[in-house]
């Protein structure tokens, strides 16, 4: 008899239109309007998506940094140098071993169950380009543990409390030598 009321009494819920919603919400909900641009307003915007040209810049950095030890810390100013000459539209652009300063945006630990650590660099200050002209964020992780711990983890959840002892492996450092090499692009034709 109980789940003969249960079900009747859920039926009825379901069926019942709520008083204070059913009358608030329109019939039909407005279209929003699209927006348009002139052409006068695109011609101010600092990227000038038309034009794909691009100019590769090869840097490497002059001290090794890692996240293993030391303490880098977020806008930390580190230094690169350009490896080899670079050209834009047959005009020597930058000269070999020019010092480019960039800073550190983001230095992320390594975690447990084996998450790398991460330093992301950007704001790179190269001489004679403006930074609306660059795409110049560079990411160097440590090495993903997670893709051996999670099925380890998993094969131990059998045995109660075994598989919480994976979550003490952690994820490589992250280190950016001199013998990595950056590349940021410069595109010479964005205002």
């Amino acid at each position: 008899m109980n789940r003969i009321f249960a079900f009747v009494l859920s039926l009825a819920i379901l069926l019942t239109p709520t008083m204070g919603l059913a009358q608030s919400v329109p019939e039909v909900m407005p279209i929003a309007e699209s927006v348009e641009v002139t052409e006068s307003e695109v011609k101010t915007l600092p990227y000038n998506f038309e034009s794909v040209y691009r100019v590769p810049i090869k840097l490497s950095i002059t001290e090794k940094i890692t996240t293993k030890g030391q303490t880098l810390t977020e806008g930390q100013t580190i230094q690169f140098r350009v490896v080899k000459d670079t050209y834009c539209k047959r005009k020597t652009f930058l000269k070999k071993d020019t010092i480019v300063n960039a800073k550190i945006e983001t230095v992320i630990s390594a975690g447990m169950n084996g998450f790398p650590a991460e330093i992301i660099v950007g704001d790179f200050e190269i001489p004679g380009a403006r930074p609306t002209q660059l795409v110049d964020t560079y990411v160097k992780k440590g090495q993903n543990r997670c893709y051996v711990v999670y099925p380890i983890k998993w094969a131990l959840t059998i045995i109660p409390f075994v598989g919480s002892l994976t979550n003490l492996i952690m994820g490589g450092n992250a280190k950016i030598k001199p013998s990595d090499e950056v590349v940021i692009y410069y595109y010479p034709d964005w205002k």
